[in-house]
């Protein structure tokens, strides 16, 4: 792994962070609106960047692969299903999967097994092929990358994740300010953490 290029792709990642922000902010100025609850922001991490105990609590949009279309993704499960499916897509990697099927374990089940009977809550990625899925966000996360993933030889650098804060809509995000309400609302935008 290139750790000066992960690096600057990190660095890459925040500054666009910065920049859809100060974006966001200076729209909602010039149309009257403010953000109430800067966690209800929808957010984009790569996957290799991101500590999975930073996405525990939050709640998965989409996930994005090197083609750049987003596949949507409601839940973590269907996070670990999407990327697993997408690597298993590749013949090479497909091979390096079924060869670890049934050597990967946990603490007291398989983790990449052949088999749905071997697990408590299976996620299928093609035939024969299942990973498990019974985890909270951050060890089924870390079992993916470090149990799965790495030893496979999956390149997973250039997948992204969109997530935002568990039970937050979207539309509830933006709240209209009358005109009398502006210092307010620039006081409220002065307070605003990035």
């Amino acid at each position: 792994m290139n750790y000066e290029q992960l690096i600057e792709e990190l660095r890459e990642e925040m500054l666009q962070l910065v920049n859809t922000k100060c974006d966001a902010l200076l729209q909602m100025y010039r149309s009257g609106e403010v953000h109430t609850n800067v966690k209800d922001t929808i957010r984009e991490s790569n996957l290799i960047t991101v500590s999975p105990a930073e996405l525990k609590g939050k709640r998965p949009l989409a996930v994005q692969f090197m083609s750049g279309e987003w596949i949507e993704t409601p839940t973590w499960r269907k996070v670990a299903q999407r990327i697993l499916q997408a690597c298993n897509e590749q013949p090479d990697i497909h091979e390096r999967f079924m060869e670890m099927c049934g050597k990967v374990a946990g603490r007291w089940r398989t983790i990449l097994g052949s088999s749905p009977e071997e697990m408590d809550v299976p996620i299928k990625v093609d035939e024969e092929l299942y990973f498990e899925g019974k985890f909270d966000t951050e060890a089924m996360l870390n079992m993916l990358e470090k149990k799965v993933l790495e030893p496979a030889g999956v390149d997973y650098s250039s997948i992204k994740i969109r997530y935002m804060g568990k039970g937050q809509e979207v539309a509830k995000s933006l709240e209209h300010v009358s005109e009398q309400d502006e210092p307010a609302m620039l006081q409220s935008l002065q307070n605003m953490q990035l």
